[in-house]
């Protein structure tokens, strides 16, 4: 491209391109994808040339200052799943671009690696939902090998970084070239693996969300293990959902994605039944050899409503043969706030508005902003001196576990405590603990494959959460445990809600056709997609308009939304919230006002404005 002028895309959350005056020197090199540094207001950005015109703009341009690489460093293909990401999930293609590429200098494309590997056919494009059964890693291999026969390579995306390694031992074993790719490592060694892949060096890429734009040109599938995780969904803008993002890609490049669950999330189960994706289901495969109780808590003495009677036996039962005990409690902490019994008012955070944590030491931490105070012995709000700890979190569960079962080795598992889940793993295997304690950080399948006995204290901390996947989430949690516990376990789910169906369903088909018929009722996702328009600022009232004069021309363009309200969590680290939720978010039109009316107050002024499509979570 010998062309003039190039306009560029910056990781600006500014819905535009900046044109630029090529120098006389760079004019030979210059291709659309290449990254250039060009002058912005009083800094100098990094950016991607998206165009190039020999007409000059009608107004004064300013000069690249320097070409980053030789060639673009992503192919068409990568490049067309970029725009897709801008459009769909409502950011500039500026941020979509830098999201698959993040690299800054010195990590440059200084070769062409575009014809680095024979380009891939046009496979076959189709989603499938995988139940997996319990030879869960067998079956992924089995795809690799096939992929391996073929001459293609293949990803694999696991939510958490501590899930590679089981994987990536099983593929190197096996000889298969494997790369690992995840945000733990350093930009160099990031930059170091992306060009192996790019030239077609691996066959294998085992990751966590990042690994879902790995630069192969011969793809034969994507796996996405656990595809129903929250930590698919990106918290930053562009707010992606890894999932999607998969199944566009595979669309875009003619390959199949497999969606491996023991519990899939509701939209991939409402596909299903739409006829949109295919269900291999190898789960008949496994035996469901758990016990599962369900105690009623209500029914309990007060005095055991932390420890049922049911679970103290099973507890001693386990100790007396040397089995190995887990309880999974909610909260961090010794008890969930601290209540005034005279006058009713919580001990709150006055940065966030939440209850402040009660901690062992007599010490209040919010587990929000981080601020730590020491707990009162008399109420601030009445001088009242009935102070009382209510709820329960893993320290006082601890606690109550040493006093009652003194010969047990206790080990307390959460962000508080020294112990990591690593070191638990290592003391497990060589049976130096009885008991665990700890939040979900625990539900991890190679502890819970060594657990005789699970208890859950409370499952209703999830249940009663301000959210409409509530349920959703309790249902998949309980899943998770019951099929990685070991063969011929035990699980114990205490509640005071013993009826719902997230506890009942027998089969995932019941939980499914339930959930469903209540989204369908109330018109939640997958029935209507929603787009959540969040805003923070310092001052609530400043908050508060702003959602309101969103909500004004929302209602003039006649769209369907809910709110503005104050969010769940309705201030958090000094920050007000609110939110409103726009329903049946698809259309050109829609698009067109926010990009419009919305987006550019994204980083503006006293009050922040974020964007998210299709969001996990409203609180």
């Amino acid at each position: 491209m010998s062309s003039r002028y190039v306009a560029v895309a910056f990781d600006l959350p500014l819905d535009k391109f900046f044109w630029y005056k090529v120098p006389s020197d760079m004019k030979f090199s210059l291709q659309k994808g290449q990254r250039v540094k060009a002058p912005f207001r009083n800094t100098e950005l990094t950016g991607f040339i998206v165009k190039s015109s020999n007409k000059k703009p009608q107004r004064k341009l300013k000069q690249l200052l320097q070409v980053v690489d030789f060639y673009p460093p992503l192919n068409e293909k990568l490049w067309e799943l970029a725009v897709w990401m801008s459009k769909y999930y409502l950011c500039t293609l500026g941020q979509s671009l830098h999201s698959i590429f993040p690299f800054l200098e010195p990590y440059r494309v200084e070769s062409d690696l575009s014809s680095a590997e024979e380009k891939a056919g046009c496979g076959e494009a189709g989603v499938y939902v995988v139940l997996p059964g319990e030879r869960k890693l067998e079956l992924i291999l089995s795809w690799i090998k096939q992929n391996h026969h073929l001459k293609k390579q293949t990803i694999v995306l696991v939510p958490e970084i501590n899930l590679i390694h089981l994987l990536q031992e099983k593929a190197e074993r096996e000889g298969f070239k494997t790369v690992v790719f995840h945000s733990k490592l350093s930009p160099k060694e990031r930059y170091y693996r992306w060009l192996m892949m790019k030239k077609g060096q691996v066959e294998l890429a085992i990751g966590t969300r990042s690994v879902v734009f790995a630069p192969f040109n011969r793809i034969g599938c994507i796996v996405v293990d656990q595809e129903e995780s929250t930590d698919y969904k990106q918290k930053e803008t562009p707010k992606y959902n890894v999932r999607e993002v998969a199944i566009k890609r595979g669309e875009k490049e003619g390959f199949p994605v497999y969606l491996v669950s023991h519990a899939p999330s509701v939209e991939s189960w409402y596909k299903i039944k739409k006829g949109l994706y295919q269900l291999m289901d190898f789960s008949s495969e496994q035996e469901n050899s758990v016990s599962s109780y369900i105690v009623d808590l209500k029914r309990e003495k007060r005095s055991d409503r932390i420890f049922s009677r049911l679970l103290q036996q099973k507890i001693k039962d386990a100790l007396n043969q040397g089995l190995l005990v887990m309880l999974l409690v909610m909260r961090r902490g010794y008890a969930s706030f601290l209540l005034c019994h005279d006058c009713g008012e919580v001990i709150r955070c006055p940065e966030c508005n939440i209850g402040l944590t009660f901690h062992l030491k007599k010490e209040m931490v919010c587990h929000y902003c981080g601020l730590k105070q020491e707990a009162p012995s008399i109420c601030p709000f009445c001088q009242g001196r009935e102070i009382k700890k209510i709820g329960w979190g893993t320290q006082r569960v601890e606690m109550e576990l040493r006093k009652r079962f003194p010969e047990a080795r206790v080990e307390r598992v959460d962000l508080d405590a020294d112990t990591s889940p690593e070191t638990v793993v290592k003391k497990v295997r060589k049976k130096e603990v009885d008991i665990l304690v700890g939040t979900q950080l625990l539900v991890k399948e190679e502890i819970l494959s060594q657990v005789d006995l699970a208890g859950v204290m409370l499952i209703d901390v999830l249940l009663n959460l301000p959210d409409f996947r509530a349920g959703e989430h309790a249902f998949q949690f309980l899943v998770r445990i019951k099929r990685n516990l070991k063969k011929g376990g035990t699980l114990i789910i205490q509640t005071y809600n013993p009826t719902h169906y997230a506890l009942t369903s027998q089969k995932i088909e019941d939980f499914y056709s339930q959930e469903l018929k209540t989204r369908k009722y109330l018109m939640y996702p997958p029935y209507e997609q929603w787009i959540r328009i969040l805003l923070e600022g310092s001052y609530k009232a400043k908050v508060r308009d702003k959602a309101n004069r969103i909500k004004e021309q929302l209602v003039e363009k006649d769209f369907k939304f809910l709110g503005p309200s104050p969010c769940p969590f309705s201030r958090i680290k000094g920050r007000y919230r609110y939110h409103i939720v726009i329903r049946n978010g698809s259309n050109n039109l829609l698009e067109k006002f926010i990009r419009k009316k919305i987006s550019p107050y994204m980083d503006k002024g006293s009050v922040k404005v974020g964007v998210d499509v299709d969001p996990l979570f409203t609180m």
